[in-house]
Order: structure tokens, then C-alpha cells, then sequence
């Protein structure tokens, strides 16, 4: 009997140790979703810098050949900056979101996994 009570004992402890990693990688993930979220348009990688209408023009400027036919003016610009802004904002809160989302059910769900194994093993001790 006392064999079975360690068995169970270790099993509750491996669970433990198991929960309380996964909670700490997505605690730091929800933080991470979190600062992501306050800041959109720096958060992840981006082809085209977009984080000043200056620099995207330049970006923009530099890949049109010579001989291409047509050349965006200014206004052109200003709307492919703003549409491509809005969409980095989008992308990283839809990101966000789902992230925070999913991090805050892994941590519910350890913490009930790690709560109730932590009983499991205060009750093996008594």
C-alpha cells in the first residue's frame, strides 16, 4: 500500500512541476501579448517599415524601377501608408488577442490541474 502512495505522490508531483512551467512560459507570453498590444505598429516583424510615412515612402521610392510605368504621387502614397498601417494594427490585435485568449485558458487550466494534484498529494501525506 505504502508502494501505491508514492506511486501516486510522484505522479501528482511530475503534474505539479509540469503545470507550474507551462504557467511561467505563458505568463510571459500573455505579458508579451499584452506590451504587443499597447504598441501595435512596433510589435513583430515587418517587411516594410511603416512606423513613419518618411521612411515608407523611401521604402516604396526605392523599389520602383526606371522603366516601370507608374510611379505613385504622393496622395497614392499617403493611402498605401494608412492602408498598410491599419493593417499592421489589425493583424497584431487579432494576434493579441488570440494569444491572450488562449494563454489565459492554459493558465486556468493548470492552475485547476496543479490545485487539485497539490491536494492529491497533502491528502497521500496525512
Amino acid at each position: 500500500m505504502e508502494k501505491k502512495q508514492k506511486i501516486i505522490q510522484i505522479y501528482a508531483i511530475i503534474i505539479c512541476v509540469i503545470t507550474i512551467t507551462t504557467i511561467i512560459f505563458s505568463i510571459g507570453n500573455f505579458v508579451s501579448s499584452v506590451i504587443d498590444r499597447n504598441d501595435p505598429l512596433y510589435a513583430g516583424w515587418n517587411k516594410e517599415n511603416i512606423n513613419s510615412y518618411e521612411q515608407f515612402k523611401l521604402d516604396v521610392l526605392k523599389s520602383v524601377t526606371k522603366d516601370q510605368v507608374y510611379i505613385p504621387d504622393d496622395i497614392a502614397l499617403k493611402k498605401m501608408y494608412e492602408d498598410a498601417k491599419q493593417e499592421k494594427i489589425n493583424t497584431i490585435m487579432h494576434q493579441t488577442k488570440r494569444s491572450m485568449l488562449v494563454d489565459g485558458f492554459i493558465i486556468g487550466i493548470c492552475l485547476i490541474l496543479a490545485l487539485s494534484h497539490w491536494w492529491i498529494i497533502k491528502k497521500q501525506q496525512a
